[in-house]
C-alpha cells in the first residue's frame, strides 16, 4: 500500500511587505468583488457568476492553485456577531471540500476577520495544511483558502499575496444578492481529480484509477492525466500517462481514467500523485465537432460475468435526435462501497455513423477490478456529423 505525505506544524501568516523588485501586478476580479497583488507569471482561474465571484491562483511552474478567493453579496450589511455565525456555518456545512476537510483551530483577528487552520485530504491521500481567512465589507462576505506550501520560499510568496487581498465596495460590485449556500459552487480549478484508488492485480500489475470532473463552463476534450510514483524524499521513480476515457468532459461532467504500471509498484515507492497534464494549445472546443450525449443519445445496459472473472457491460445506444452522429463511444466507471473508482473501460459501438432513429450495440470488457464492485455508471458520447465525418 502506498503511503502519503503529511504536512507538519501550523503555519500562521503575518503581514509581510511585497518586495518592489518583484514587479508585482494587480489582479481585480471582473465583478470588482476583490483585488490582490500577484508576482509575475502567476496564472488565474476565474469564476464570474451573477451571484459569485471567485478566482484561484497558481505559481508559474504548477497547475495546482495555492490561493483561492471567493466573494458573495449577502444583501445586507454583515455585523461582527453575524460574521462569526456565518463562519461556523460555512466551515461545517458549505465548504466545497467539506468531505475531506478537518478544522483544527479558529482565531478572531484584530480587524474583525477570522483565521482558521485546518487540513485537507487530497484524492491521493496526501494531507495538506489549509489556512482559511473569512472577512466582511458591507454586505460582502469573503473567503480566502490557502494551500500552505512546504517550500519556505514559496510559502513566503503566498503570505505576501494573501496580505494584499482587498474586498471591493458592495455599492459598486456587480454581484446579485444571494445566500451563503452559493459558496458551495466555488471551484479551485476547472478540472479536478476525484475518487482515486490504487490497487494491484494478482499478476502484480499496479493501477491508479479515478475520475476527472469539469467545473468549468466549456467542454474539455482529450484531457491528459499522469500518475507518478515517488520515493520517500519525493524523487520520482516512474510515471504513467494517458487520457481520460470518452471524447470530452462537459461542464459538470465526469470522465474516468485508468493508469497502468505493468512492472508493478517499485519497492521503494511510498508516495504517489495524480496530475492533470497540460493540454495542447489546439485542444479547444473550436477544433472538434460538437459533442453529443444525453438527451439525444439514450441507452440500456446490463452486466454479465464470465467464468474467468471478466466483467462485461453490454448495451444498446439509441439516437433519439433528427440527425446522424459519428463514432458513438461508451465508457464504464466501476465504484466500490465508498465511491472509489476500482475499474474503468470503454468501447465503440458496432457502427461508425449512427443514423437518426437507429440503434447500435456495444460491449465493454473489464478484466480486472480493484475491489468489490457495488455500482457502475455508463456514459455514451458521439460527435455531431459534418461533411468530413458522415
Amino acid at each position: 500500500m502506498l503511503l502519503s505525505a503529511c504536512s507538519s506544524g501550523a503555519v500562521v501568516y503575518v503581514p509581510t511587505p511585497l518586495p518592489p523588485e518583484e514587479n508585482p501586478q494587480t489582479y481585480t476580479h471582473p465583478s470588482g468583488a476583490f483585488s490582490l497583488v500577484l508576482p509575475p507569471n502567476w496564472s488565474a482561474y476565474t469564476q464570474n457568476l451573477t451571484n459569485l465571484a471567485s478566482a484561484s491562483f497558481s505559481p508559474p511552474d504548477s497547475r495546482d492553485p495555492l490561493v483561492t478567493i471567493t466573494v458573495i453579496n449577502l444583501g445586507d450589511p454583515i455585523e461582527a456577531d453575524d460574521l462569526n455565525e456565518l463562519r461556523t456555518t460555512y466551515q461545517t456545512q458549505i465548504r466545497p471540500d467539506l468531505a475531506r476537510y478537518t478544522e483544527h483551530t479558529a482565531e478572531a483577528l484584530g480587524d474583525g476577520a477570522w483565521r482558521i487552520v485546518g487540513v485537507n485530504r487530497t484524492p491521493t491521500g496526501e494531507t495538506i495544511q489549509v489556512n482559511t481567512f473569512i472577512e466582511r465589507r458591507g454586505a460582502l462576505f469573503g473567503v480566502t483558502n490557502v494551500r500552505v506550501p512546504v517550500d519556505a520560499n514559496r510559502n513566503a510568496v503566498v503570505q505576501q499575496i494573501v496580505n494584499t487581498v482587498q474586498l471591493g465596495d458592495d455599492a459598486t460590485v456587480q454581484l446579485e444578492a444571494t445566500t451563503l449556500n452559493t459558496l458551495a459552487l466555488a471551484a479551485a480549478t476547472g478540472l479536478e481529480v476525484v475518487n482515486v484508488h490504487t490497487w494491484t492485480t494478482a499478476d502484480g500489475v499496479f493501477f491508479v484509477t479515478g475520475e476527472v470532473t469539469n467545473h468549468d463552463t466549456v467542454t474539455a476534450y482529450d484531457v491528459p492525466v499522469k500518475a507518478t510514483l515517488a520515493r520517500a524524499d519525493g524523487t520520482a521513480i516512474v510515471e504513467a500517462n494517458d487520457k481520460v476515457m470518452g471524447y470530452g468532459i462537459p461542464p459538470g461532467g465526469y470522465a474516468p481514467f485508468s493508469l497502468r504500471f505493468g512492472q508493478g509498484q517499485p519497492a521503494d515507492a511510498v508516495n504517489f500523485s495524480v496530475a492533470i497534464g497540460d493540454t495542447e494549445a489546439n485542444d479547444t472546443p473550436d477544433e472538434y465537432p460538437p459533442l453529443v450525449g444525453t438527451p439525444t443519445l439514450t441507452w440500456t445496459d446490463a452486466v454479465e460475468n464470465s467464468a474467468n472473472g471478466t466483467l462485461y457491460i453490454i448495451g444498446m445506444v439509441n439516437n433519439e435526435g433528427d440527425a446522424p452522429v459519428s463514432n458513438p463511444r461508451a465508457t464504464i466507471t466501476v465504484f466500490d462501497d465508498i465511491g472509489r473508482v476500482i475499474a474503468a473501460g470503454f468501447a465503440d459501438t458496432e457502427v461508425e455513423v449512427l443514423a437518426a432513429g437507429e440503434s447500435a450495440s456495444f460491449s465493454i470488457a473489464v478484466p480486472e477490478l480493484g475491489g468489490e464492485a457495488i455500482n457502475y455508471l455508463v456514459n455514451v458520447q458521439a460527435f455531431a456529423c459534418d461533411d468530413d465525418t458522415c
